[in-house]
């Protein structure tokens, strides 16, 4: 049985459809359960108070007949209870003396004495025009009026006694107050109770099964969307990266879930370009030295050769070798960046020397070159001049830039490194040159791999193209940002920010916010 309604729970669990229709049709059981129980509860109740009603109607019109009759019980009682039974066939009478001993009773009073309530209710208290307000009014002052009685036959009776007292001066005063015993047969009222029962347990179950029904059709009908939203995406594959999944005609619910769908597919499309060109330019990277170095060794072993001839192409082969080098160098440290386990070594670093660190470094082939260096820091003087990173990895971006600045400077212009750090700890670091504009389409994909804005790949013998993307996998690895601002007639901007070290709390959120406003503001996001 247990691995029967496990392997039920987890079909459920695993069924959008059956989910759907399941709570279609609880829901439907549960309102017609509610209302049907609720209107046969109220269906009793009434048909409860109306017998009684009748029931104290009757009794107080044999209260007044007893009067007119000056309570004279051996002349009209018999009369009396008789008549009441020839009106109403189903209400039967008999009139009890003070000690419960029978005066008279009607032709069909067969209840025992004995079962008969032992409170009884004065004639006095019922209110004239008797109506089932006022019957509810009795039942708070003096409870239950009435009790149920069933014979061995099955019939059933509400019983109900009330006290008739007789005023004095009357001869029959002296003898105590006489009580009346009131039984309604209400067996027709539960045989149709009951009826009423049975027919709701039927409708009951009839609607379990028009709901179930119901339920599975319309959660199919809901759920036809997903699935064909389903079918799309099947069809899409890597050879078919163009398709998007048709939202004209999807539900509400299911839009935001196509679109999220259709975005991923237009970062898949772009990732399987980048990695389609990525290839594509790693292998012309690669063929180019490797060319080199098969060529000039087919033709130092086309002949003899001497012990010099053999060790210059060795050393002219030195150069191709170093730069394959950095190649695998280069990606492999890409590689390991995109890594989320990557793990950082931060900690508070001097900005001041890192700055001349980096400018130390790279001023002799700024001299070279004819190229100023110049190191800034911009900041309050309460600020502390520090960045939260790790410390080869930011030398290792500042190189980079600093390398790529150098190479496409105007000779006799100037290269700046400046940073401002903030007081959340923060910081922001530049690297600014004089060159060439870089157009805004390619300043999007400068950062990407092996991306060069000259399309003839001038320049590749010295650069392998990775320089800027380890530049972004570092601000990656960090949480921060790599930027680039070029313009006609401005200077080249490469901005790096770095959002210091983690912080919790609301407190932390509402801070954070106005900074990076102020941050996107001045890398002109």
């Amino acid at each position: 049985m247990i691995p029967w309604l496990h392997r039920r729970v987890h079909a459920l669990r695993s069924s959008m459809t059956a989910q759907i229709g399941l709570a279609i049709t609880l829901i439907s059981v549960l309102l017609v359960a509610g209302c049907g129980y609720a209107v046969m509860r109220m269906t009793r109740e009434q048909l409860r108070e109306g017998g009684e009603v009748l029931m104290l109607a009757n009794l107080a019109f044999l209260h007044e007949d007893l009067a007119v009759a000056q309570y004279d019980t051996d002349r009209v009682a018999q009369r009396l209870v008789n008549r009441i039974e020839t009106q109403l066939g189903s209400l039967h009478v008999a009139l009890l003396d003070d000690r419960h001993r029978l005066i008279a009773a009607s032709d069909w009073f067969d209840v025992p004495l004995d079962v008969l309530p032992k409170s009884a209710l004065s004639t006095n208290e019922i209110p004239p025009g008797i109506t089932h307000g006022k019957l509810r009014w009795l039942q708070q002052l003096y409870g239950p009026l009435t009790q149920v009685w069933t014979t061995p036959d099955g019939r059933m009776y509400r019983l109900l006694v009330a006290e008739v007292p007789v005023p004095e001066g009357h001869a029959r005063a002296a003898l105590g107050p006489l009580r009346v015993a009131l039984a309604l047969e209400v067996t027709q009222t539960r045989d149709a109770v009951l009826l009423g029962w049975k027919v709701f347990f039927g409708a009951l179950v009839a609607s379990v099964i028009a709901a179930s029904v119901l339920g599975m059709l319309i959660a199919q009908r809901i759920v036809i969307a997903a699935r064909r939203l389903g079918t799309a995406a099947s069809r899409i594959s890597a050879r078919a990266l163009h398709e998007r999944l048709p939202l004209d005609d999807a539900p509400r619910e299911l839009q935001e879930s196509g679109l999220a769908f259709n975005r991923m597919l237009d970062r898949l499309e772009g990732a399987f370009k980048r990695l389609s060109e990525f290839s594509s330019d790693l292998a012309h990277d690669l063929r180019t030295p490797i060319n080199n170095l098969l060529g000039e060794a087919q033709v130092t072993l086309s002949k003899p050769r001497s012990a010099e001839e053999y060790r210059a192409v060795l050393e002219s082969a030195v150069e191709d070798y170093e730069r394959i080098s950095r190649l695998i160098e280069n990606m492999l440290f890409i590689a390991r960046a995109e890594d989320a386990r990557a793990s950082l070594q931060c900690e508070w670093i001097e900005l001041r020397q890192a700055s001349e660190r980096v400018r130390d470094y790279f001023e002799p082939l700024a001299d070279e070159r004819g190229i100023t260096m110049a190191c800034e820091l911009h900041c309050a003087p309460t600020t502390p001049t520090r960045v939260w990173a790790d410390k080869t990895l930011l030398i290792r971006a500042l190189g980079n830039l600093m390398t790529n600045a150098l190479r496409h400077a105007t000779p006799g212009s100037d290269v700046r490194l400046s940073a401002t750090p903030y007081d959340d700890g923060a910081c922001l670091v530049e690297v600014c040159n004089e060159g060439p504009p870089i157009e805004a389409n390619e300043q999007a994909r400068i950062f990407e791999r092996l991306y060069r804005i000259d399309p003839s790949r001038e320049g590749s013998a010295t650069g392998s193209g990775l320089g800027l993307a380890i530049v972004k996998s570092i601000m990656d690895l960090h949480g921060g940002r790599a930027t680039v601002t070029s313009g006609v007639g401005q200077r080249t901007v490469f901005g790096l920010w770095f959002p210091g070290p983690p912080r919790t709390g609301d407190a932390a959120a509402a801070e954070a916010a106005p900074r990076s406003r102020e941050v996107e503001q001045t890398l002109g996001l």
